[in-house]
């Protein structure tokens, strides 16, 4: 490849590493099992006739051998030989699945079919292995909360109570978890197989080709003239890029290599900057069409069509970045910030006759998914339409290694999707089987009394403690089987119920004490990770409320007639025009911290579907906001009077010592 062609491939690529320097890298362990991973999902989607299970087993057998022979990058020869001849025997018991897949869904009998000695050893083999590499790759969260339930599955026939069931022992285990479509080849692993891989491999196709790169600046040319701009276009660009890559920390680490510095220009404090870009960076995934891998799930969960889960979101998102450009711009008032210089600037007619053919695959994928045809179609479609048409235009073609290293990432990307999803589907099973979800949902709604504020504030702690400890999809998971039931077995409309902890399960990225996207911003800026995780909470409150908002008012996700969605998304903006005064604490001018209370009071009496409640919380902002301008006119007035006297004062001085010196000259 020419030193031209290599440095076209790199501004194409900002969000990844380049690693295949020439074709013999792919002899590399960690990338043939990547390549041959992405083209075995091809495959799948090319010919369907593939037995589920099959293509279940093999998609964790690749994340398995991939995870663990990606270990030994960076160490001696023969370390990294180990780990690759680890790597393809972690694969022997998926790949013992696969083949044998026709006997077990067809022939064998769950429950009643012994388990031979060859099927003990390779389900204990694979489900050990499965947990330390999602220990090694994960951390302890997910592995820890995973392995809880296990041990409940062999100890819980000996306790005490209701929490005393009678399915355990070995044999049942690696029957439901191993042998089966119930456990670890289960739904989460099955949403990762058929939808997920594919966006996160369109993602990756759209990336090398300088896709990224044009929502930035897009972004830029719709905001960078504003004020604040360099703020309000990683709000924009971080909403739209997240809408394609479905992850927060990756989305803080692509865009806020360019929009946190430029923040910090124009003068937005690095805490600010940091927080502003993990805030938008994790409301990415709450964006349609792609969202995050969780919307796949609840697609899966609720059996809807997924195109029913992005028309639900449309609001909901749009009101969240409604609020956070509203902060972001108070900010730069407060502050009296610029705009970003000349030279960072494209204009729009620049952007698009760059790179603006680069949005018909996106538009496709928009129109393939609310027309209702099969997601993983459409974003394989939309990765062929980015090859073609970036292929047509010189400025964003790319050379074939380069396409061939996006296959390559995009099987390592979702490694850390297709793991914690095949934990979650061993948790999943033993809830299942054990009866454990029909227990813990009652016990919510003893301890809550049945009343639904208390049942959501309940749901909404517990979303965030497992969002805490696990990845966004596992949290998730955890909480649709856990949680959810609760609320529908109060009335609860259960797609309004998985959209409530779907937000809080995303929303745990930027909560204290472990705030992931908030301490990735932090690297960037150079501020203090706490202090960032704190300031990114604060930007992100609105985003706490929407969830209680689409409670009270399910027209938010477009359930019911158009009256409730239209008061609903009123009474949800009005709210989060009162919450950033609150927060930012300004309005015409600095305001005091009384101000601030009664403003944050104001912006959750919105949220009440009660209309008196509405009426009289709009009145109370109308005349606080009066009587703030007001007292704003007449600092400025005074401000001027005494600017104007002082200068009078001044010029009346100046004019005496002229007089005397003129006078003592002449003398």
């Amino acid at each position: 490849m020419s030193a031209t062609d290599r440095t076209a491939d790199s501004e194409a690529t900002e969000s990844s590493v380049l690693t295949l320097k020439r074709w013999p890298d792919l002899l590399d362990p960690a990338a043939l099992i990547a390549l041959v991973w992405t083209l075995a999902q091809i495959a799948f989607v090319v010919w369907p006739a593939i037995d589920t299970l099959a293509q279940r087993a093999l998609h964790v057998g690749f994340a398995l051998a991939l995870s663990v022979t990606m270990f030994g990058r960076g160490r001696p020869a023969a370390a990294r030989h180990g780990f690759a001849l680890l790597g393809l025997l972690t694969f022997a018991p998926a790949l013992y699945i696969a083949w044998n897949s026709g006997y077990l869904t067809g022939e064998r009998v769950q429950g009643l079919d012994s388990v031979t000695p060859v099927q003990y050893g390779l389900g204990i083999f694979f489900i050990v292995a499965l947990f330390e590499a999602g220990r090694r790759t994960l951390g302890l969260g997910l592995t820890v909360f995973s392995a809880l339930f296990v041990a409940y599955f062999f100890l819980g026939p000996y306790l005490p109570g209701e929490l005393s069931h009678r399915y355990g022992g070995i044999e049942r285990f690696i029957d439901t978890e191993f042998l089966s479509l119930q456990g670890v080849f289960g739904v989460p692993i099955g949403v990762s197989v058929s939808t997920v891989f594919y966006f996160i491999f369109f993602a990756a196709i759209y990336d090398v080709f300088g896709g990224g790169r044009m929502i930035i600046q897009l972004a830029f040319a719709l905001t960078g003239r504003a004020v604040g701009g360099p703020g309000k276009a990683a709000v924009v660009s971080s909403g739209l890029l997240g809408s394609v890559s479905g992850s927060a920390v990756a989305n803080v680490m692509s865009t806020g290599i360019f929009t946190i510095p430029l923040m910090k220009r124009v003068g937005y404090s690095p805490t600010f900057s940091g927080a502003v870009e993990a805030a938008a960076s994790t409301g990415g995934q709450l964006v349609p069409p792609v969202m995050g891998a969780a919307a796949f799930i609840m697609a899966d969960y609720l059996q809807v069509p997924y195109q029913s889960i992005v028309l639900a979101a449309i609001l909901p998102a749009a009101a969240y970045y409604l609020a956070l450009l509203l902060m972001v711009d108070l900010k730069a008032r407060a502050e009296n910030l610029g705009v970003a210089d000349a030279g960072e600037q494209s204009a729009m007619r620049e952007v698009l006759a760059a790179r603006g053919h680069l949005l018909l695959p996106l538009a496709w994928l928009v129109y393939r998914i609310v027309s209702g045809f099969p997601v993983e179609n459409s974003a394989l479609e939309s990765a062929v339409i980015t090859v073609a048409v970036g292929t047509l235009r010189a400025g964003t073609r790319r050379s074939l290694l380069t396409i061939v290293e996006a296959l390559i990432v995009s099987a390592e990307r979702t490694v850390v999707v297709a793991l914690p999803c095949a934990l979650a589907g061993v948790v999943v099973a033993v809830i299942a089987f054990t009866g454990l979800g029909t227990k813990f949902t009652g016990t919510m709604i003893w301890l809550s009394g049945g009343d639904l504020w208390l049942l959501l504030s309940f749901t909404m702690l517990a979303s965030l403690v497992l969002g805490t400890g696990m990845p966004t999809t596992s949290a998730y998971i955890m909480a649709a089987v856990l949680l959810a039931p609760a609320l529908t077995a109060i009335g609860v409309n259960p797609m309004t119920a998985h959209f409530f902890i779907f937000y809080f399960a995303i929303l745990s990225m930027v909560t204290p004490p472990v705030a992931l996207a908030a301490y990735a911003a932090a690297s960037i800026s150079r501020a203090s990770a706490s202090q960032t995780g704190w300031a990114a909470f604060r930007l992100s409150i609105p985003g706490f409320l929407i969830p209680f908002g689409i409670v009270m008012h399910p027209g938010l996700l477009l359930i019911g007639d158009a009256t409730d969605t239209i008061w609903g998304l009123a009474n949800v903006v009005f709210g989060f025009v009162c919450i950033g005064v609150a927060m930012i604490g300004w309005l015409f001018r600095p305001v005091s911290i009384v101000w601030r209370a009664y403003f944050l009071v104001l912006g959750i009496l919105s949220l009440l579907p009660d209309l008196w409640t509405t009426a009289a919380a709009f009145v109370l902002f109308a005349i606080a906001t009066a009587w703030l301008r007001f007292s704003h006119q007449k600092l400025s007035q005074i401000a001027d009077t005494a600017s104007s006297e002082h200068t009078s004062r001044c010029d009346e001085n100046l004019r005496i010592k002229d007089t005397e010196s003129t006078t003592s000259g002449t003398t």
